[in-house]
């Protein structure tokens, strides 16, 4: 017989989460205390009340899973309806203010969009501000250059809310206007590697792209993670670092919470934390030039990367180094302008400020 709190005390999945808990503590404590004193008749009645908490909290994430799946499946759906309907005005978010804003200005041209590290699934993923981003670059071709979704925080515990819909639905609505939309598969949507080379209707999905830049380079296209020596060798120590990570971002929510009820704009805590690192740093340091040296490997004078979230652009290992940063911590995206220029651009709330206020983009180039 299952056990349903909810329906006794809508709402209450949190309580039944945190009872099943303790139940299986309580039951874990007992059947080692029996085992050891040999009282062995009691150690089965614990062992069984056990068995008993695991299931009940198995069922309940199911059930919130499920829940959640549904909205996420109908969310989908409609997604697919709008993109077929090209007569359609796609919504963005809930947010009236931010769509007028949208709908007053006409978007910018660019040849090409690389974006990464968006971790759809996430508390820490920032995604009105990323539909805002798309929405205000014309783009003839758009690279998600891996961890688009984070199925490692996807598998132990289910969060989908409609912003994250709604960035599906643009990236739907931009592949089905015709433009070209290549995704790179990261460590975190590694699922996805099962199916380098297919394309689903104007999606490709690839290990590794070569992109011909305006500027005569041709530039290596790739997540980065193969390179990275904690996530290759150290697996369980890359999951306890991201288990530390997930708690840097949360307060990121709650500090930029307060700057802005005093007004401030937003800032990052973990980013700041992970360049003041001396560790940090030079992991950063030694990723850049592994993946430099791949580059020249591949007889390519570029490299459009992302994975560490950290933006950066320079020449400093011999080819041009270009991370697209990440949408949860800096909110940085990498354009290619008709000129041959690629410029980071940095999306916070200054940049909202200032477009609804009528001035040109802020663009932010690190070289």
């Amino acid at each position: 017989m299952k056990i349903h709190l909810s329906r006794l005390w809508p709402g209450s999945d949190a309580l039944e989460r945190a009872a099943a808990t303790l139940l299986v503590l309580a039951a874990s404590y007992q059947f080692g205390v029996a085992a050891s004193t040999g009282r062995y008749r009691a150690a089965e009645f614990a062992l069984l009340v056990l068995a008993g908490g695991i299931y009940w909290h198995r069922s309940i994430f199911r059930r919130c899973a499920s829940r959640d799946v549904t909205k996420v499946l109908a969310g989908l759906a409609e997604a697919m309806a709008i993109a077929f309907r090209r007569d359609a005005q796609t919504p963005v978010c809930g947010d009236r203010a931010s769509v007028a804003r949208l709908s007053a200005r006409l978007p910018v041209k660019v040849r090409s969009l690389f974006i990464s590290d968006i971790h759809l699934g996430t508390r820490g993923c920032q995604a009105e501000r990323l539909i805002d981003f798309l929405r205000h670059y014309d783009a003839e071709t758009l690279f998600l250059v891996g961890d688009i979704v984070d199925g490692w925080r996807l598998r132990s515990s289910w969060y989908w809310p409609t912003a994250h819909n709604a960035v599906v639905r643009e990236l739907i609505a931009f592949a089905q206007s015709g433009r070209r939309l290549v995704y790179i598969p990261g460590n975190h949507d590694e699922c996805l590697r099962d199916y380098a080379g297919a394309a689903f209707g104007a999606v490709e999905i690839v290990d590794r792209a070569i992109h011909r830049g305006l500027d005569g380079r041709d530039y290596l296209v790739v997540h980065g993670d193969h390179f990275d020596v904690v996530v290759r060798h150290a697996r369980w120590l890359a999951l306890l670092g991201d288990f530390g990570y997930r708690a840097a971002l949360a307060s990121n929510v709650w500090l930029n919470w307060i700057r802005r009820r005093f007004g401030f704009g937003y800032w990052s805590f973990s980013s700041w934390a992970k360049l003041r690192v001396k560790n940090a740093v030079n992991h950063i340091g030694r990723f850049e030039e592994v993946l430099s040296s791949e580059a020249r490997r591949c007889n390519v004078q570029g490299l459009i990367c992302g994975h560490i979230h950290h933006a950066a652009m320079h020449d400093d290992f011999g080819v041009r180094y270009i991370n697209t940063g990440d949408w949860v911590e800096s909110c940085t995206g990498v354009i290619e302008r008709y000129d041959g220029q690629f410029e980071i651009v940095r999306w916070t709330d200054a940049q909202v400020e200032l477009d609804a206020a009528g001035f040109a983009p802020l663009a932010e180039a690190v070289a």
